[in-house]
């Protein structure tokens, strides 16, 4: 945050001695808030906020810790880890979570607090909160790139 910004990039409120901006929705209502994933000015009736921090209707269930936002989930942590690896050779700051192989860990069976403790963990991959967006679509467009079959013509005999 600088001396001269209008807006708090952690939470989304908007300083009171900032230029007056309007709700990009309701464009007649002042800006008192600004989704912290997307920008978006927002009134008091299009704020949403969890936790202190201000979210557009759009963004409010992606969650967020610190300055980072979750991208993908998953209890496969293998498909986590190729998102990671995704998000990773695209350019993008990648943090994760829960990275442990439960596999590993029920290997062998056994009811023991390591693996008790791992069942039904989600494997998070997470980037800084501004990268969200683009690393949103970047996650689309590999999914949905890989559920494409190959499209091949039939060989002809």
């Amino acid at each position: 945050m600088t001396a001269d910004s209008d807006f708090c990039p952690h939470c989304g409120v908007v300083y009171s001695d900032a230029e007056r901006a309007w709700c990009e929705q309701h464009t007649d209502r002042p800006a008192e808030s600004i989704c912290i994933i997307c920008r978006t000015l927002l009134c008091s009736e299009c704020v949403v906020t969890v936790h202190g921090r201000r979210f557009c209707r759009a963004h409010c269930l992606v969650e967020v810790q610190q300055d980072w936002a979750e991208v993908y989930s998953s209890a496969e942590v293998i498909d986590a880890q190729l998102v990671r690896s995704v998000l990773e050779n695209a350019g993008f700051t990648v943090q994760t979570q829960n990275f442990q192989n439960a596999s590993i860990v029920w290997d062998g069976g056994g009811d023991n607090a390591i693996s008790r403790s791992n069942v039904g963990r989600l494997a998070r991959v997470l980037v800084p909160i501004p990268e969200f967006l683009n690393a949103a679509q970047a996650v689309q467009e590999w999914q949905s790139s890989a559920a494409t079959p190959d499209e091949r013509p039939d060989e002809q005999s």
